[in-house]
């Protein structure tokens, strides 16, 4: 595996990664790592690997875990979802096709017809002979929130932006934790600050020089991801 830019790439573990994505920590560690009990192989190829004995992953990952989750809300199965992402890397001729804004085009729709043709999916057939329509939807859904640059990449992302929307994730700051998007101040830092005994909106804001609605609205945050429960 090649060396990667921990400053640049984000670092996050699977606990980690489940709980900003909303999935079930079995399947994030199988779509990243794959599957000892059935030999089966990860869904994605790994920009980190192992880190200090732990499994971990960079941005770009935990991106494609998101799209990856919601093909597996949908119903479509992992075997199909590998091969789709299989084919999407030859022939977009990307690493990481699923942490695009380009998967979905013509291209993207060529994917999923031959993927349903080869493993005979139910719901990619129903994607390919139905409703195109699903699939903007979804399209929609995932682009939402999610920075792009120029060439199409995902650069940055609000995890949470309908209770958050200053809370976002840039791979190069703090390791790609949630930060304020001007201040780069994680929100974790200041959630700490704020349950420190004594401790107020007001004081939190005072200490780290940034508006109390924004203090507030990361303790929100970090409120809501902390009571995010870890599935097994």
């Amino acid at each position: 595996m090649a060396k990667v830019d921990l400053l640049t790439k984000g670092l996050y573990t699977v606990p980690e990664a489940a709980r900003l994505i909303g999935a079930p920590m079995a399947k994030v560690r199988g779509w990243i790592a794959g599957y000892p009990k059935t030999k089966g192989g990860p869904v994605l190829k790994n920009e980190v690997g192992w880190m200090d004995g732990k499994l971990a992953m960079s941005f770009t990952n935990l991106m494609e875990i998101r799209f990856i989750q919601y093909f597996s809300n949908y119903g479509v199965k992992v075997v199909s979802i590998r091969l789709m992402a299989e084919e999407a890397r030859k022939i977009l001729r990307h690493p990481h096709p699923f942490a695009t804004a380009t998967v979905f085009k013509t291209d993207g729709r060529k994917i999923f017809a031959e993927v349903a043709e080869k493993t005979g999916d139910k719901h990619l057939y129903d994607l390919r002979a139905k409703n195109w329509a699903i699939v903007e939807v979804i399209e929609q859904s995932l682009k939402r929130g999610v920075v792009y640059n120029p060439k199409g990449d995902a650069v940055g992302w609000h995890p949470r932006q309908d209770i958050a929307p200053n809370v976002i994730i840039f791979p190069q700051a703090s390791f790609g934790q949630p930060v304020l998007e001007e201040s780069r101040i994680p929100t974790r830092t200041l959630f700490r600050a704020f349950m420190a005994e004594g401790e107020t909106y007001e004081s939190v804001a005072n200490w780290y020089r940034v508006p109390k609605k924004l203090v507030e609205e990361a303790i929100i945050f970090e409120t809501k991801l902390q009571g995010e429960p870890l599935a097994a």
